[in-house]
This record gives C-alpha cells, sequence and structure tokens, in this order.
C-alpha cells in the first residue's frame, strides 16, 4: 500500500493550512503556546510546535484570522498522537481531534 493509499481512504479531505496558532491544555487559558497550523480536516488538525502535549490532553486551538471582520476560529479537542517532527529540530507534530469548533 502506498502512502497516498491511506489519504485516499480517509472520511475527510485535509486541507493544508500553514497558520499561526495559540495552544492552552486542560482548560488552563492562562498558559498558552504557540504553534503553526499544518493541515485541517472537517474531524482533525495537525499542528507543529516546540511543546509537546500529553496524549489525551483537553486542548483548546485559536486560530486567528487575520481580519478584525471575522472572529478567531477556536476549536476544542483532543490530542491523539505526539511525534518528533523528523524534518524540523526541536518541533512536534501534534494530532487533534476535533471535538467542537466555533
Amino acid at each position: 500500500m502506498s502512502p497516498n493509499d491511506y489519504d485516499e481512504k480517509r472520511a475527510y479531505h485535509r486541507m493544508k493550512v500553514d497558520t499561526p496558532i495559540t495552544f492552552s491544555l486542560n482548560g488552563q487559558a492562562q498558559v498558552t503556546h504557540q504553534a503553526i497550523s499544518k493541515n485541517l480536516s472537517a474531524s482533525g488538525l495537525l499542528i507543529q510546535s516546540e511543546f509537546a502535549p500529553a496524549q489525551n490532553d483537553k486542548i483548546e486551538v485559536v486560530m486567528d484570522t487575520g481580519n478584525d471582520r471575522f472572529s478567531p476560529f477556536i476549536i476544542q479537542g483532543r490530542v491523539l498522537r505526539v511525534e518528533a517532527d523528523i524534518e524540523a529540530a526541536e518541533q512536534y507534530l501534534i494530532s487533534i481531534s476535533i471535538e467542537q469548533s466555533q
């Protein structure tokens, strides 16, 4: 099976989205971390960060739209997987399952 075969079997199409975001964990909104979103689908989000949360942490992601006319995009979910990014030293790829968005 080629890597593309797996992507074709996904339930939702993933969109590449390289946008700066902030995130907080386990309801602690006063402590935020910086990251870059990598891709987004209807059920998940992949981000890249220097900070590695624990698997199953509750996470809230805030993606600023960069436009005063539109509110930030906010996602609540759970951390599914955290892996070292082999293409970027001291960075982690964090897979998030989206439970709610606004």
